[in-house]
């Protein structure tokens, strides 16, 4: 297992704002990785883009580190543009993974709250069409495709781990992005985590800190997750030793916090991981 940084830290986060040069914010967003002692970094579109950094524009040096990409965000799939509007952006993001040998690129669930039983029905379709098309395309270039464990039934495509692992068992060569901090949120506990997500393809992990939550509510989920480690309830220790020895494992650390509470997190799940 190894550890990515996504966030930089609040500190560091205004700081890179004061920088005026795009080769500059490059080469401190790399710095911040190598003082923290990240062996990756989980690159993340919509974040980049507040730093006004330009993915097409990804120093080489940054192949010192583990890379993975993290094409996050909201869309929903209903309708025929949707489906073409989302291969598109996927496809330009997908192409800057494989040339920056990134080993994995992983997506969220559909957004499907607010649409009616049949919509939903259509956008799991469309869900499928997706995954059908690239994943022989991520075969091919030899870069694992990930579907992260989002699984708030209102809010994303599947109703529970349940249902989230009966879709990705369908799918053999679908990776597992497991979000500890979103599952605890909803109630799962770690043992449910993991006997729900056991042996099947795990690439990665959100890591961050959470309170049960269950009931959704964009301020308190803001409050109760992307806590840094040993502010929540999660424990991290059977977390990570359950899928500790699965190869090239990486956990991310998907915490909102200032520099200190970064770094300490980061110090922390490093010392889980080595026993």
């Amino acid at each position: 297992m190894y550890f990515s940084m996504d966030e930089i830290g609040i500190e560091n986060s205004e700081k890179i704002k004061t920088i005026c040069s795009e080769s500059d914010r490059w080469e401190f967003i790399f710095n911040v990785a190598e003082t923290y002692g990240f062996e990756g970094i989980h690159i993340t579109p919509s974040l980049y883009k507040t730093f006004n950094l330009d993915l097409r524009k990804i120093p080489d040096y940054f192949s010192k580190l583990k890379l993975t990409f993290h094409f996050g965000g909201i869309y929903r799939v209903v309708l025929e543009n949707d489906y073409e509007n989302l291969c598109a952006n996927f496809s330009e993001c997908f192409e800057i993974a494989v040339k920056h040998n990134m080993h994995d690129i992983s997506i969220h669930p559909p957004f499907i709250n607010k649409l009616t039983l049949k919509e939903k029905e259509v956008s799991l379709k469309y869900l499928c069409r997706f995954m059908d098309k690239w994943l022989k395309t991520a075969i091919k270039e030899g870069i694992s495709l990930s579907l992260e464990s989002h699984v708030s039934g209102e809010f994303f495509q599947f109703n529970g781990l349940g249902e989230y692992t009966k879709f990705v068992n369908a799918y053999p060569e679908l990776g597992v992005l497991i979000d500890i901090a979103h599952n605890y949120y909803d109630g799962y506990s770690e043992d449910e985590i993991i006997q729900l997500l056991p042996n099947i393809n795990v690439k990665g992990m959100h890591v961050s800190d959470a309170i049960h939550g269950v009931v959704f509510d964009e301020a308190e989920l803001r409050n109760r997750t992307h806590l840094a480690v040993g502010t929540g309830g999660i424990d991290f220790p059977k977390i990570l030793n359950a899928f500790n020895q699965i190869p090239n494992i990486y956990s991310v650390l998907e915490i909102k916090s200032n520099n200190e509470g970064l770094a300490k997190s980061l110090d922390v799940l490093i010392g889980i991981s080595k026993g």
